[in-house]
């Protein structure tokens, strides 16, 4: 009972300051535009706990309301962020990995994952968007990375 998707691009960044944007949990609405507003409680580490707050009136009102916090199931520093949210009777699994390709490019991959018998329905409301949305990402990710890098000293 399960639905998945893995999205890949590379992109022409430094790994390390994509991962300085990608370990900004708080700044994921810079870059996610399925995203509002996110609530990381504590430092970045497997076991924290966080709220996701997604846009969309009726999507990020219903989950404001309903659900539970994320947990942070994977932080391996410069290369992986994974979370686990809670959907109705099951879960979805969120996952983004980062390898430097040798040329100064970032292999930039997400996983997404739907658990339950809702997952259908969670499709619907969120994980589709979530797939569609990659190359929005990848496009605004490659931006704020490319800004970082640009003011770090060489």
């Amino acid at each position: 009972m399960t639905w998945t998707r893995t999205s890949t691009r590379t992109l022409p960044v430094d790994t390390a300051a994509l991962w300085d944007v990608l370990a900004d949990i708080e700044s994921w609405p810079r870059w996610d535009p399925d995203l509002a507003r996110v609530v990381l409680r504590g430092p970045l580490t497997t076991g924290s706990r966080g709220f996701f707050h997604p846009t969309g009136r009726i999507r990020g009102r219903g989950h404001s309301l309903l659900a539970d916090d994320f947990t942070v199931t994977a932080c391996t520093p410069g290369s992986e962020i994974a979370v686990r949210q809670p959907i109705p009777l099951g879960h979805m699994d969120l996952g983004f990995t980062l390898a430097a390709d040798g040329d100064g490019n970032t292999e930039f991959t997400q996983h997404i994952t739907l658990h339950g018998p809702l997952r259908t329905v969670m499709v619907w409301i969120i994980a589709g968007d979530v797939v569609r949305n990659f190359d929005r990402k990848c496009s605004a990710l490659t931006g704020l990375a490319t800004a970082k890098a640009g003011h770090h000293p060489q």
